[in-house]
């Protein structure tokens, strides 16, 4: 499952691994089941500040309504990232879908009366995605809620630099995943950002991209499911 909503090239976190017996194990065990909801999503980076509704119960080349910028300023790369998320677009906004990468042995760094908070090595999960060649490199922070169990955020960042490819190298690599609740209850993807700076064939790059989702507007007849 692939979450077409995520910056650029960066693919889905899957469904997490259970951790018994601990808070994480309980965020881990809340409901899945929910309405399939229409939202909008804010891009921006250097390039593009966008704002588009998305409806992942409609046909692939329907899903995608961009507010703005106009057709007319389009650029081809943004067309590609529209193309791009209205095929990949399922509807799997859920907090809930960014854990196959945390291993059993997340420890426990911090505990208040309403949240802990666990470090981890990121691993790959059961299905490829885009970050397997680099999970390697980072360290990961999982936070969640212990009185209505759900994960509140989720944060990799590289701990020094890399060299994903032979003619690329990664100073600093930083993914965040912030949450928030949705209408019934459980914890949906409201803020990605992501900032990786490094080189590649002798030139220097500083790339940042922050997404938002938010206004969820549950879908008629869309039932209960994992969506």
């Amino acid at each position: 499952m692939r979450h077409a909503y995520l910056p650029l090239a960066l693919a889905a976190l899957l469904p997490l691994s259970a951790h018994a017996g601990t808070p994480l194990e309980d965020a881990l065990a809340a409901k899945a089941d929910g309405p399939l909801y229409m939202f909008d999503v804010t891009v921006q980076n250097s390039d593009t500040e966008a704002m588009i509704r998305v409806d992942p119960s409609k046909p692939e080349g329907e899903r995608l309504h961009v507010i703005t910028p106009a057709q007319t300023d389009w650029t081809d790369d943004f067309r590609k990232l529209v193309k791009k998320m209205d095929a990949d677009t399922d509807g799997d906004i859920w907090c809930s879908s960014l854990g196959e990468n945390i291993p059993a042995d997340a420890a426990l760094v911090t505990e208040s009366p309403t949240t802990a908070t666990y470090t981890f090595k990121p691993h790959k999960g059961t299905k490829p995605d885009d970050l397997d060649d680099i999970y390697k490199y980072l360290t990961g922070t999982v936070v969640v809620a212990k009185d209505e169990p759900a994960i509140l955020s989720v944060e990799m960042v590289s701990e020094k630099p890399f060299r994903p490819l032979p003619i690329a190298k990664i100073k600093t690599f930083k993914l965040n995943f912030d949450c928030a609740r949705a209408p019934d209850g459980r914890t949906h993807i409201s803020r990605v950002d992501v900032a990786i700076n490094g080189s590649a064939m002798m030139k220097e790059f500083n790339e940042a991209e922050h997404q938002t989702i938010s206004n969820l507007k549950p879908l008629p007849e869309s039932g209960m499911g994992t969506k």
